[in-house]
């Protein structure tokens, strides 16, 4: 009768506790990123063939993948795959904390944080290059670069060379109009912006490139037929010029009408008829011929050109833009941020992710809208597109060795093993949330099952406590 009563007991303890943990997850069904715990009981020992009870096993954490509910709210992110997002206490740094719940905000000083406020950690960025200010209101281009290794955001910028733009050079050698300086400036922007691309492509150091240049030697003697007349086709474009005055001015506005055309600079030495047409975007081939004295063919020497690829051509075009906007009494600027990825199989090196351009020394704006690139992050204004972090989820060889520390929390242990980075395992959703694991059907019925074995265990107490009462009364008589 000990036994049964003992028997009767553990199920009383067992079937309590196993109420208290399911009361707890539908207590939970609606909190974002719980995962529910999984109730399980063992038989205990036996003697003379006659069980000791039962016990109730440690909950098991159940981390299946839950359903990903859309919020459409900026700070919202949920993991689809494997993984949980890191986060750090500002109060206790030391302690890593693991979280599937995304439902994160910005906090006053400009970090991305959990619904307490801890700090949503990641790969941070290196940033080199210029400040944008607010000087510089005109994009030139914005691009992003990545490879198996890293991952760029390459944003350029100027301020308001078209306001400043002036004549430049002198009759003859490199004259340009104001408006013929503009155009320069957006063929060149063009060129840098299809460098870009390429270099989004194929991101490597490359070959340098050199800038195309043409030249032919026209006679500075005045033929025996008193006519002087020039003429060239370059890029399927004729241009002429009929004596003015001298051959000295003849020559100075011949070479003054092609540096008009776009892309185009041309300077004559007047002392011995050496006509140079360069192209003014590096890398880029220019077709010259047909140049003619009257109607006396010059020979047209064109030098070798090297076209260029990857990061040198981006740099080339780069330095030839900035030269002319500084000419025209502009700046230019251009800021990198750069994140390595992190390899698989390795512990990441996190840091808090910071939401602000200016305390990143990205950018003046305090602020950009935020956008998410499974898992990249950028802040956006304007054209401007700028990396500010990534999040990379981690994983663990057994997420059931993870301690719940409340507040949908969980830090790792001997058994769940250190947490580790695994390329694929999970892609990052923006302006979604996980939603808890728990089976409300399921958990309801539990419930009763749970009950009706405390009460039926509890009678088999009474009914025990009853027997025993009655065989001390029998001895007593």
């Amino acid at each position: 009768m000990n036994n049964s009563i003992n028997n009767g007991t553990s199920g009383l303890l067992s079937f309590q506790k196993a109420l208290d943990i399911e009361s707890n997850n539908i207590a939970n069904a609606s909190t974002v990123g719980f995962k529910s715990d999984t109730i399980s009981f063992a038989d205990m020992m036996y003697q003379n063939g006659i069980g000791k009870g039962v016990t109730m096993l440690d909950p098991v954490k159940n981390f299946q993948q839950g359903s990903v509910k859309p919020t459409g709210m900026d700070y919202d992110f949920a993991i689809d795959g494997e993984g949980f997002f890191t986060l750090n206490n500002p109060l206790n740094p030391d302690n890593a904390y693991y979280t599937r719940a995304g439902n994160f905000h910005r906090s006053s000083e400009g970090y991305l944080v959990d619904a307490s406020d801890m700090f949503v950690m990641g790969v941070l960025p290196v940033v080199s290059g210029d400040k944008i200010t607010e000087e510089f209101t005109k994009n030139i281009a914005s691009s992003i670069v990545e490879n198996e290794t890293s991952i760029v955001s390459i944003n350029t910028y100027a301020t308001n060379y078209s306001a400043s733009a002036t004549n430049t050079g002198v009759s003859g050698t490199n004259y340009k109009t104001a408006s013929a300086n503009i155009n320069d400036i957006e063929a060149l922007k063009v060129a840098y912006q299809s460098s870009l691309l390429a270099y989004e492509k194929n991101m490597e150091v490359g070959t340098p490139a050199t800038q195309h240049i043409d030249t032919v030697v026209f006679s500075t003697v005045m033929p025996a037929s008193g006519e002087y007349t020039l003429e060239i086709t370059i890029d399927g474009n004729k241009f002429q010029q009929q004596f003015d005055t001298s051959i000295e001015n003849t020559l100075n506005l011949f070479s003054d009408k092609i540096n008009q055309y776009t892309g185009l600079t041309s300077s004559v030495d007047t002392a011995t008829g050496a006509l140079t047409i360069e192209s003014i975007i590096p890398g880029q081939k220019i077709t010259s011929y047909n140049a003619l004295l009257n109607d006396n063919t010059s020979l047209i020497n064109t030098l070798s050109i090297e076209a260029g690829s990857g990061q040198n051509l981006v740099d080339a075009i780069y330095a030839k833009l900035e030269s002319i906007v500084v000419a025209n009494g502009g700046q230019l600027a251009t800021n990198r941020s750069e994140i390595t990825k992190t390899t698989t199989g390795t512990e990441p090196v996190f840091g808090a992710i910071m939401l602000d351009l200016d305390t990143l020394g990205i950018s003046d704006n305090m602020f950009g809208e935020l956008e998410n690139d499974n898992g990249n992050l950028y802040l956006t204004q304007e054209n401007g597109r700028y990396l500010v972090g990534r999040l990379d989820t981690v994983v663990f060889v057994d997420n059931g060795g993870l301690k719940p520390e409340g507040s949908n929390l969980y830090t790792s242990t001997a058994n769940s093993g250190e947490a580790l980075y695994m390329a694929g395992s999970a892609d990052i959703l923006n302006g979604f949330v996980e939603v808890s694991t728990v089976d409300l059907s399921e958990g309801l019925v539990n419930l009763m099952v749970w009950q009706k074995a405390f009460e039926a265990n509890s009678k088999s107490v009474t009914t025990s406590d009853e027997l025993l009462k009655t065989a001390l009364q029998l001895k007593a008589r």
